[in-house]
């Protein structure tokens, strides 16, 4: 449901502050959409009756509101969050690749005890990585399993 000054209006129907005026109207109708998206979401993620997945985190939700991220149709997820530029990938890359240099006597091949201390070395970082685990895994398996120069 694309956000429009009807639906705005009817979030205050029959009470409206004194400070209430069209621009408020307009701003809401400006983000209204993107905040339901971002509220499905969180139901879907509390296992709320009611919610769905819509790939939906803060980010979007204040890109969509910025109107700087379009805002799917109702009830479509947004598009996978997808590494596919190389200054996305090379630090995983490098990380796997580094970390066969520093484990690979201990594990030869990829196996769960190993990706297991990976991500909770990934994880553990102080500063926040920009992709969590799940979107880097790939990546650092096939920086690990790179077969090193001759």
């Amino acid at each position: 449901m694309t956000p429009t000054t009807s639906t705005a209006a009817k979030t205050t129907p029959e009470w409206q502050p004194k400070w209430w005026n069209e621009e408020n109207v307009t701003a809401w109708a400006r983000i209204e959409e993107a905040l339901r998206r971002d509220w499905e979401q969180t139901k879907h993620d509390l296992g709320l009756s009611g919610g769905h997945d819509l790939n939906q985190d803060a980010e979007d939700t204040i890109k969509q509101a910025a109107r700087t991220e379009p805002i799917p149709p109702e009830d479509r997820p947004n598009p996978p969050k997808v590494i596919g530029r190389w200054d996305e990938a090379e630090y995983p890359l490098g990380y796997g690749y580094t970390a066969r240099r520093a484990f690979g006597a201990e594990h030869p091949t990829w196996n769960e005890g190993l990706e297991q201390k990976l991500r909770a070395e990934w994880e553990g970082r102080k500063e926040r990585p920009q992709y969590d685990w799940d979107n880097v895994r790939v990546l650092v398996r096939y920086g690990y399993e790179y077969p090193p120069p001759h």
